[in-house]
């Protein structure tokens, strides 16, 4: 995924998964993926976490991470 996304010229990931399970959260944190701060948030991860909690999802078990990309030198 982080190939498709720099060949886009898309500088990051991001994602919402589970805060504690060790297959989500703490595994993306291995890949390079690092929790958002409040004011990291965009409109539209916030709308995913809102969708979430609509579905009956927990907000304090969820857990919103980014992972930059890099771009330089990838043609395109």
């Amino acid at each position: 995924m982080a190939g498709w996304a720099a060949g886009r010229r898309l500088g990051a990931l991001t994602l919402s998964t589970f805060r504690t399970v060790a297959w989500n959260a703490p595994y993306y944190a291995r890949l390079g993926f690092r929790e958002l701060s409040a004011v990291e948030v965009s409109p539209g991860l916030a709308a995913v976490r809102q969708e979430e909690a609509a579905l009956g999802l927990d907000p304090a078990e969820r857990v919103l991470m980014r992972r930059e990309i890099e771009t330089t030198g990838v043609s395109g």
